[in-house]
């Protein structure tokens, strides 16, 4: 199962990129990693994409400004929003704004595993019939 799910990774940082890819690739998941939301964008991959994975601070467009574009572009994805500057206040936006978890960088292997989980149990209700 794990082999067939597709995480998408973006970070401006490609050290962040790097690790994130790394650790999940070792635990079975695919990974395509990409250094912003624009590149992600113009890809393939957003039609196959189960979780996505970015930074909330990124040029161009913002790791929450994606998540709106995607919603609003009929291509909603289970997403997970990490960043190096915590900040409350984007924290409760991107929650109501459906994100499936906000976590600080640098990041704690078991809650992004439980929030990955998390984010693949609501991309398989999404695909679901109602």
């Amino acid at each position: 199962m794990l082999a067939r799910t597709l995480i998408s990774v973006i970070d401006d940082d490609e050290d962040v990129r790097v690790s994130i890819t790394s650790l999940l690739e070792s635990l079975g998941f695919t990974i395509e990693a990409f250094p912003s939301a624009v590149d992600f964008l113009n890809s393939e991959t957003i039609r196959h994409t189960q979780c996505l994975i970015a930074d909330v601070h990124m040029p161009h467009m913002t790791g929450l400004e994606l998540c709106r574009h995607l919603r609003q572009s009929d291509h909603p994805i289970p997403t997970i929003l990490i960043t190096a500057y915590p900040d409350d206040g984007v924290r409760s936006r991107a929650l109501d704004q459906g994100v499936i978890c906000y976590l600080p960088k640098p990041i704690e292997q078991d809650r992004l595993l439980g929030c990955i989980h998390s984010a693949l149990k609501r991309a398989k209700q999404d695909r679901e019939p109602s």
